[in-house]
């Protein structure tokens, strides 16, 4: 909630936001290039808490932040179905993929992957829809080249996994241009949780859910 002296949500795009997320994406990516995926995943930690801490106090005070950046309910239904119908078709290709390599036999661990993601993909769409979409928009006033944009600097942020940058750069454009028409942050992130989690079973060929529980047991 806003506090009761709290500006109204009339603010433009915030330079300062998108540079920091772009360094932010850059940390990540030098991190993970020079140093280990360990400290890549910990500098990730590190920012995503402090982005969430500088995301509680803007909404706290400023009045109609959260609706701007797409933390409603009025338009969930008419989002969800135009994010899910893209999510289907994503489906489809992910599985057809994951037939052709023989990888298309999902584990029980797979739905507790599925369970979970979608909280990572709101955290993720908010980056990408309001840090980065919103704040070019003032730079890029046509759809295309703006989801085109956003969707290449979201995917260049997956840098060296070349697999992972040409899914994201994908459905980072696609996501867009739907969250663009139906802005839903909740709609977006459920969608966009389950075709990562396809994407890293069918595609990656990873098992997060056996990470997870074995992280869970350790004494």
């Amino acid at each position: 909630m806003p506090s009761p002296g709290g500006r109204g949500y009339a603010e433009g795009p915030c330079l300062a936001e998108f540079v920091a997320i772009v360094l932010a994406g850059i940390v990540h990516v030098a991190a993970e290039v020079f140093i280990s995926e360990p400290v890549a995943l910990a500098s990730s930690a590190g920012i995503s808490v402090a982005f969430g801490l500088y995301v509680i106090a803007r909404a706290w005070r400023t009045a109609g932040a959260l609706r701007v950046w797409g933390m409603r309910r009025d338009n969930f239904g008419p989002a969800l179905r135009a994010q899910l119908g893209f999510a289907a078709l994503g489906a489809l290709v992910l599985m057809a993929y994951g037939a052709a390599v023989e990888s298309l036999s999902l584990p029980g661990t797979f739905w507790l992957t599925l369970a979970l993601y979608p909280a990572w993909g709101v955290i993720q769409q908010f980056a990408l829809q309001n840090l980065i979409a919103r704040n070019l928009s003032g730079i890029l006033r046509n759809p295309l080249r703006l989801a085109a944009a956003a969707g290449l600097l979201f995917g260049a942020s997956h840098y060296p996994r070349l697999d992972l940058v040409a899914l994201t750069v994908v459905a980072g454009v696609c996501f867009t241009l739907i969250y663009r028409r139906h802005p839903n942050l909740w709609a977006v992130g459920i969608a966009h949780g389950i075709l990562g989690s396809l994407a890293v079973y069918l595609v990656l060929q990873e098992d997060p859910g056996t990470a997870l529980l074995s992280w869970m047991r350790a004494p």
